[in-house]
């Protein structure tokens, strides 16, 4: 009995054991075979060539960074630009706001302040703009992975928006004439009212400026826009003074709602009833009489009139029935004669 007891003990630290070399096996391969992400390298060089600050450009009071940048690369990282590198605004050491790059090499990029954010800038203030390479891959070195520009009274652009926006329109040209010049690629086209961005342009300018084209379509050789329309209250005074009640007196319109009643529908549907009941009765007295269809069916207009005139025929309905007498009638007197 002692021994199958320590035979079975010596069976389950055997399985154990094996478990374990199994285990390790596996992780063993697992680590193996997941790639690890590379640290890119570091940039071959790194600028930030322009900056300018405009104000007014969307709303009233907003603030709008606009930046020139390269972030020179022989062989760009597989990672994506939006992953490694940012432009940052900084109030000294303090990070104000950070938009990622979303390209390698000579490129734009802006960073907004909507009015909210921007009430907490301080315009004129001597912050720091710089193109950097983001803290989880690069460690930050001026001219090595950062580049800083100190903000001075040149880079801010004040104006009223209509100013700002002009002022921007044509940074915006100049900042494209650049690109083409370093890209080798048309961005620019002259129209009768001056350069503006081809769609090549566009797709980069947008890239950068996202909804530029709202605020100065003109920059644009195609752009598009949102029309304000403004809502009319309708107002329903006539119909709702055009009542039978009001019309034709309480009492009429007891008795419409009175047969309205018995035949299990509203004392307006059994008016409309009526007085199409009676259009039809005097259209076929004046048929049946003089075989005239065109007279059949203008002698009926009078009568629908009256029907909105009293509130038993909708306005609608009056439109649509007169709109067919006339049709009918043009028909029979200029393709059938009388």
């Amino acid at each position: 009995m002692v021994r199958q007891e320590t035979r079975g003990r010596s069976r389950i630290r055997t399985v154990a054991r094996g478990a374990l070399l199994l285990f390790g096996l596996a992780a063993l391969l697992l680590l193996v075979t997941v790639p690890v992400s590379a640290v890119p390298a570091n940039p071959d060089s790194i600028t930030l060539h322009t900056v300018k600050v405009f104000q007014n450009i969307f709303e009233a009071n907003d603030v709008l960074f606009v930046t020139s940048y390269d972030v020179e690369y022989t062989n760009e990282p597989t990672e994506p630009a939006s992953a490694t590198f940012e432009i940052a605004i900084l109030d000294g050491t303090t990070l104000v706001q950070r938009r990622s790059l979303n390209y390698y090499q000579y490129n734009i990029q802006s960073v907004y302040f909507n009015a909210a954010d921007a009430a907490s800038l301080t315009w004129g203030k001597e912050y720091k703009v710089r193109v950097q390479g983001t803290p989880t891959y690069f460690t930050l070195t001026e001219n090595v992975t950062m580049d800083t520009i100190t903000l001075s009274s040149s880079h801010w652009i004040s104006g009223t928006m209509t100013e700002s926006r002009e002022l921007l329109r044509q940074h915006c040209i100049s900042l494209a004439a650049t690109l083409e010049d370093v890209w080798n690629i048309t961005l620019l086209v002259t129209t009768t009212t001056g350069q503006v961005l081809n769609s090549t342009g566009r797709i980069t300018f947008l890239d950068a400026i996202p909804e530029l084209d709202s605020a100065i379509p003109d920059l644009f050789q195609v752009a598009t826009s949102t029309v304000a329309v403004t809502k009319q209250t309708r107002t329903a005074a006539y119909e709702e003074q055009t009542t039978i009640g009001n019309m034709l007196g309480t009492q009429i319109k007891a008795a419409f709602d009175g047969v309205g009643d018995y035949l299990n529908i509203s004392g307006e549907k059994v008016a409309f009833l009526w007085i199409m009941l009676f259009a039809l009765v005097v259209a076929s007295i004046v048929f049946l009489s003089t075989s005239n269809t065109v007279a059949a069916m203008v002698l009926t207009i009078p009568i629908f009139l009256i029907g909105a005139w009293t509130g038993a025929l909708p306005l609608a309905v009056l439109f649509t029935l007169v709109a067919i007498v006339v049709i009918f009638t043009g028909y029979h007197i200029w393709l059938r004669g009388l």
